[in-house]
């Protein structure tokens, strides 16, 4: 009786640990606009992703003008809001708009970035 209840309540704690969220990978994509200084020449930048809430960087990948890349991140079921600064080499930022992330499978786990505009 005791090994079956042991059974049963590990059946139904499993799918809400799987709710609860933990690292995720996520892609990105997007473009950094070409520096005149740097004409002809592709200069590398650095992909923050910051917490929007708090301003934390949280994790950075180097990337060049057009870029598709991975980031881990921790995410529950409630949607968090990032937004993703890049840091060039030539003293130009740039960041895009606010995206949400969350474990739920309704959620991307693809952001297309776009253009990212020039930080103010």
């Amino acid at each position: 009786m005791d090994k079956w209840l042991l059974v049963a309540m590990s059946a139904l704690a499993l799918p809400g640990c799987s709710a609860m969220g933990g690292d995720m990978i996520i892609r990105v994509s997007g473009a950094v606009p070409a520096s005149n200084a740097m004409a002809g020449r592709e200069g590398t930048c650095q992909l923050h992703l910051v917490s929007a809430a708090t301003g934390e960087h949280l994790n950075a990948r180097e990337i060049r003008g057009q870029f598709s890349t991975t980031m881990m991140v921790v995410s529950g079921p409630a949607p968090t809001h990032y937004v993703f600064v890049a840091d060039c080499g030539d003293g130009r930022s740039f960041s895009s708009r606010t995206i949400s992330i969350s474990s739920r499978r309704s959620h991307s786990r693809t952001f297309e970035l776009g253009m990212l505009g020039e930080s103010q």
